[in-house]
């Protein structure tokens, strides 16, 4: 009798594609525990927004062109970013510590950054989390990257900010408002384009960046009208919090942000999979095993007509996900069989007569059994039987390619003497 998760996996296997892939991402959302990592993002940022606030307000105050920036970056990130219910409990602190910004010494200036640094080192953790990513860049380059944003994002801002009040002066107060009312719109997409396309320690495609970033931007803006009128017609904050309600109404919309900022990267991790309904492929040792045959014998192809494969080739070829793609290739490129080249390509390293199948099998499904001189008889019979399975794995991979391509010549054949029947 088939069990519930039988019945349950045949359903979803009969879903329409594009629900059964939403079905997919909302598995991943929680595998990678994104709610969870939502409410410990919303503490951090508690303790860093205003610190990395105030140190780009210093960096971009350091040029006269930007002379009335602060002011502002305020009224920006309160219109586009945060309900109105919620933005007084930032305003306040915002305007005393960029007013205050002149007056920090040395020693404050380094503890705000260590404060921006570590909340950008949780994000990127994060981030290398939801695309499986086991190999962190080095903590100099790392360091190098945060504070680039720090110092090149509010510059970016405050360039167009600028741009937007020129444009301002010489079109009108019409062409201003409809400017603005779009502006929040694609500086928006534009960041969490970048956030998705750089912040992983990984290739990803700017179309899937593009296409994540799209739809965080688009639940951002619905997030923010709908959470300003349940604050204003449903909430109880103001009757249960009374004058503190500005502060868990804070809370609760960046957690609803990082939620959208989560489930956008999830996005993006997972877009790699909708090619070949590679999300409806069941993960297990043995699927790996037969993946990394075929990705074994697919550059082995590649060689003998002097190319090399990129990861997007070899994603579209074998219908894997990116970051099932990644893992595989790191397993194999520990052994010394596949190697990446400086273009972001992968060759074979080895050749395919030195590879055994055993090895294979040994390495992605299950390591040799071996019996102690004191093993008991079970053990014994386990060691005996694994034996067996080993003697039989015990095949190069350039002869298993020989013969898979007589065994399917010989089907071929068959099937073309059997047609004249038909």
């Amino acid at each position: 009798m088939p069990s519930l998760s039988d019945y349950r996996r045949n359903v979803f296997t009969r879903l329409p594609a594009p629900l059964d892939f939403v079905v997919f991402l909302l598995r991943r959302l929680r595998d990678d525990r994104c709610l969870e990592a939502a409410g410990s993002l919303t503490f951090t940022t508690l303790l860093a927004l205003v610190p990395f606030l105030t140190i780009a307000i210093m960096v971009v105050s350091a040029f006269p062109m930007f002379e009335d920036f602060s002011s502002e970056v305020r009224r920006f990130l309160i219109k586009n970013l945060v309900p109105d219910s919620a933005g007084r409990v930032i305003t306040g602190p915002m305007r005393q510590f960029t007013e205050n910004t002149g007056k920090l010494t040395a020693v404050g200036f380094i503890t705000l950054g260590v404060t921006a640094l570590a909340m950008m080192a949780t994000i990127d953790r994060t981030f290398n989390r939801i695309w499986r990513i086991q190999r962190q860049r080095p903590w100099m380059l790392k360091t190098l990257t945060y504070w680039g944003v720090l110092t090149l994002g509010p510059l970016l801002l405050g360039a167009g900010l600028t741009l937007t009040g020129w444009i301002s002066d010489k079109a009108g107060e019409s062409a201003l408002a409809t400017l603005l009312n779009g502006s929040g719109f694609i500086l928006a997409l534009l960041g969490f384009t970048l956030l998705y396309r750089v912040v992983p320690n990984c290739p990803v495609p700017q179309s899937h960046a593009t296409i994540a970033a799209l739809f965080s931007t688009v639940a951002l803006t619905l997030m923010k009208g709908l959470f300003g009128l349940y604050v204003k017609k449903f909430g109880t904050f103001k009757l249960i919090y009374g004058a503190f309600a500005s502060l868990p109404i804070f809370l609760l919309w960046l957690y609803l942000i990082w939620v959208i900022v989560l489930a956008g990267a999830v996005l993006s991790a997972s877009l790699s999979y909708w090619h070949g309904e590679a999300w409806r492929k069941r993960a297990h040792p043995g699927q790996r095993l037969y993946d990394a045959v075929r990705l074994l014998l697919r550059l082995e192809d590649a060689r003998e007509r002097g190319e090399v494969l990129s990861l997007g080739r070899l994603r579209r070829a074998l219908a894997l996900g990116q970051d099932e793609l990644h893992e595989l290739l790191g397993m194999l490129s520990e052994r010394g069989w596949v190697q990446a080249t400086r273009s972001d390509g992968w060759l074979l390293a080895s050749s395919l007569e030195r590879i055994t199948l055993q090895e294979l099998y040994h390495l992605l499904v299950a390591r040799p059994v071996v019996a102690p001189r004191s093993a008991d008889g079970l053990h014994s019979l386990l060691a005996e039987r694994f034996g067996l399975i080993d003697q039989t794995l015990d095949i190069t991979l350039a002869e298993l390619a020989r013969l898979a391509r007589h065994q399917e010549a010989e089907r071929v054949a068959h099937a073309a003497a059997l047609a004249p029947l038909g």
